[in-house]
């Protein structure tokens, strides 16, 4: 029966809904990969992404004290390109929008709230789009508990990602999440290593760690408590705001992992949102804007020349220029009560 709060236009998108009811800890990611497998039959443009990815060059550069996965995928361009001023991002039609989505594109109804939408342009296989269902501006205050609720309901094998407006959010004008493959990031696997992550304080049984040697700044929360876990974030969001003294959501991007019964947020603050070398011309141009999965260590570049030339020198560089300094971090932290060990 078709819900009469919901419009045409939304309720002709929906392949499945998932809601409180349904909350085991399989149904939701079984319903994600049906989503994928039918869609790919029945929407051209996406079995074309995928036989693309299937091509994509990939090759690991080990930098000081980390390592990036290189991915040469030119399906990536307009969304490296993507303009995301608030003119240009108001000036076009919004692409998550229920009413100018592609005609064969489907979603799972994710809790009356979301529409989990396979990504056109994957990075990885099983990449989709979390999209809020109404259009509001990309921003994570209030939309902790959504993030959370989404990994417990994915599960360990699933990661879920955050773009900040000014950092990697190709619509910056619509709230969104994604969600990959658990295990593909380098970074989930880097802070795991001995010795990797500092610890840094805890609030509400939530630990803080500054994770070390990444090239960039890196802050790792972990806990099992949803709520605390919310508290923790939005103390460090505040502090990293009266830190860089701005009224705006400062620039992060995050990424969320679910392992047994705790909850981990990888938080990388920004400086800025692309490299000066993007915004070159002729030989000196990088095209690469680093968003979560680059900053997760995935840095996906269009252009086969910039595929070829990027080193560890380069990489390095880049991290250096986008990523927040640290004393910066360390100011933040220190102003929750996170700043130093043992506190």
């Amino acid at each position: 029966m078709t819900d009469p709060n919901r419009s045409v236009a939304l309720e002709r998108r929906i392949y499945a809904v998932f809601d409180k009811k349904m909350a085991s800890p399989s149904s939701l990611p079984r319903l994600c990969l049906d989503l994928i497998d039918e869609q790919r039959r029945m929407w051209p443009m996406l079995r074309q992404a995928y036989d693309d990815l299937e091509k994509t060059l990939e090759r690991d550069v080990r930098c000081a004290g980390f390592s990036v996965r290189l991915q040469r995928n030119p399906g990536r361009i307009s969304s490296t390109l993507a303009p995301v001023s608030n003119s240009e991002a108001n000036g076009r039609p919004c692409f998550l929008c229920p009413d100018n989505l592609p005609a064969e594109q489907q979603a799972i109804l994710y809790r009356d709230q979301y529409l989990i939408l396979p990504n056109p342009m994957p990075v990885l296989p099983f990449h989709f789009t979390i999209a809020y269902v109404r259009h509001e501006p990309q921003a994570i205050s209030g939309r902790v508990p959504a993030f959370l609720r989404l990994m417990v309901d994915l599960g360990p094998d699933w990661t879920v990602l955050y773009n900040g407006p000014k950092c990697g959010a190709s619509a910056p004008d619509h709230l969104h999440f994604q969600i990959i493959p658990s295990g593909r990031m380098p970074i989930e696997k880097e802070i795991r290593e001995k010795g990797r992550c500092v610890p840094s304080g805890q609030m509400e049984g939530i630990l803080f760690f500054r994770a070390a040697n990444l090239g960039r700044q890196a802050v790792v929360l972990e806990g099992g408590n949803p709520v605390a876990m919310e508290h923790a974030f939005d103390a460090l969001v505040h502090g990293l705001r009266n830190t860089l003294a701005g009224e705006a959501e400062p620039m992060v991007n995050i990424a969320g992992f679910l392992k047994e019964e705790s909850l981990s947020l990888v938080v990388f603050p920004r400086r800025k949102h692309r490299p000066e070398a993007f915004f070159k011309s002729g030989d000196d141009r990088i095209v690469v804007s680093p968003a979560i999965a680059e900053m997760g260590g995935i840095l996906v570049v269009p252009r086969e020349r910039d595929f070829e030339r990027l080193d560890d020198a380069l990489v390095e560089a880049i991290f250096a220029e986008v990523s927040l300094g640290g004393e910066h971090v360390e100011k933040a932290l220190e102003a929750i009560g996170a700043g130093r060990p043992g506190r």
